[in-house]
């Protein structure tokens, strides 16, 4: 294999690795000669028989196409030679820039995995605001449950936050060209939920079906379109319809409406519901601000191919129906921080399991493989067999090891409890009719 001269090793990223070979000169002559003699023999020129151009005017005519075939050719052999002379383990496939044909010199970027070291990781003092219950949750989810059983009927009064509205919105651009990422027509939107820019919300609140207005916006921080960020849309907006919610009655009857004997059953089974989920979050919460700190105590980068292949993983999963490939690009970027954190995780978890000899119990792995065959009404044999062939206990051995690794790092952490900031509430008005219920009149309504 041919083998070229390392002029510079360089560590750019402690992920990124930078090689600057030069290609041995007597080596890209001889290439170059072999060449040329191999198509004087194959290639027709004017005046000579085919095969019989002499190798100098094969060179005067297609010297430069010659010269770069045979730097292509060395750069590749001189490139893999480099790597097993490094023992360089490449995680993708290596960048080649800066090449010179005059020079015989080319650089190669090659994402290679960071040593990464996890040293920090026990007794941390971690700062986090707990997941809370009180009573107004249980008061939240009632209202949520009315809410999804209510029914939505026409009003002629002007609009209140709670107010389901339908709406047809034109956008036009300082030019005054219509803005289709921003052009609705029958448009839902419940007032309140923040499915429109604020100021078009404001402008909303009052409004009466049949009314029609324009309202002047700018384009949020946080709009999914970098593209249309800051700009100044002229929105013309008609309400064609304005509805409000009537909520059932919370009784006896709505409970057993929902399938339970009376309201006390209802609300019992909500709150021990309830309970059990905060239980949940309160776990995932501490898994995620333990994590984002054992991050931020032991830094280590990635290759950005890594990053990338499981930001687009994301994208296929959550995005299946999505074709555009300019939006596809968009979605890869958006996902690229959630990405990184769920690859250093695994890494995480992989480092200190190993340090702390954390492993899955062969009784640990039977449980798995008895729950798998119950579910698949197998026996113990059958499931077991399967399992084998489709590769099912070697992911099963690492999700007991994951899991007990992220239980180690919750009991050898300590959690600080702090008061969460919450924002300034807007001082908003509520729907008049909403906890009217049932008993709304259908004259008031003009139903």
């Amino acid at each position: 294999m041919s083998k070229g001269k390392i002029i510079k090793k360089e560590h750019k990223k402690d992920w990124l690795l930078s090689l600057t070979i030069e290609i041995p000169k007597e080596e890209f002559n001889r290439k170059v000669d072999y060449l040329a003699k191999k198509y004087s023999k194959i290639v027709q020129v004017p005046g000579f028989r085919k095969g019989k151009a002499p190798v100098s005017v094969i060179m005067k005519k297609y010297g430069d196409s010659i010269e770069q075939e045979a730097f292509d050719e060395l750069m590749e052999k001189t490139y893999k030679s480099a790597l097993i002379e490094e023992k360089i383990i490449p995680v993708a496939i290596g960048n080649i820039k800066d090449f010179n044909k005059e020079s015989l010199l080319y650089t190669a970027e090659i994402e290679i995995m960071p040593k990464i070291e996890v040293e920090r990781y026990k007794n941390i003092d971690i700062e986090y605001v707990p997941v809370k219950y009180d009573d107004n949750t249980l008061d939240v989810e009632i209202d949520n449950l009315r809410k999804r059983n209510g029914e939505f009927v026409p009003v002629e009064r002007p609009s209140s936050y709670g107010d389901l509205m339908i709406i047809d919105l034109k956008a036009y651009d300082e030019n005054n060209k219509p803005v289709k990422d921003l052009t609705m027509e029958n448009y839902g939107i419940t007032l309140g939920d923040g499915y429109v820019f604020e100021e078009v919300e404001k402008t909303l609140l009052g409004m009466k079906a049949g009314q029609e207005t324009n309202i002047q916006s700018v384009v949020p921080d946080n709009y999914k379109k970098q593209e249309l960020v800051g700009k100044e849309i002229d929105f013309n907006v008609k309400v064609k319809e304005l509805k409000t919610i009537l909520l059932p009655n919370l009784d006896d009857e709505f409970a057993k409406d929902m399938g339970y004997k009376n309201l006390e059953e209802l609300r019992e089974y909500l709150n021990e519901n309830i309970k059990n989920r905060m239980k949940e979050d309160e776990r995932y919460k501490r898994e995620s601000v333990l994590f984002d700190k054992i991050i931020e105590l032991n830094p280590f980068g990635l290759p950005e191919s890594i990053v990338n292949e499981e930001a687009l993983y994301f994208v296929r999963q959550y995005h299946k129906n999505e074709k555009d490939k300019k939006k596809k690009e968009e979605l890869t970027k958006i996902y690229k921080p959630l990405a990184e954190k769920v690859i250093k995780r695994e890494f995480i978890i992989n480092k200190i399991s190993k340090k702390e000899g954390i492993v899955a119990e062969q009784s640990e792995i039977d449980i798995e493989i008895k729950n798998y065959a119950e579910r698949m009404k197998m026996n113990l044999e059958e499931a077991k067999k399967k399992m084998e062939e489709e590769d099912d206990l070697t992911y099963i051995e690492e999700k007991i090891k994951s899991k007990k690794t992220v239980q180690f790092l919750l009991e050898n952490s300590n959690f600080i409890q702090k008061e969460e900031e919450l924002p300034e509430k807007k001082n908003e008005k509520l729907n008049p009719d909403m906890d009217k219920g049932r008993e709304i009149s259908k004259e008031e309504n003009n139903v």
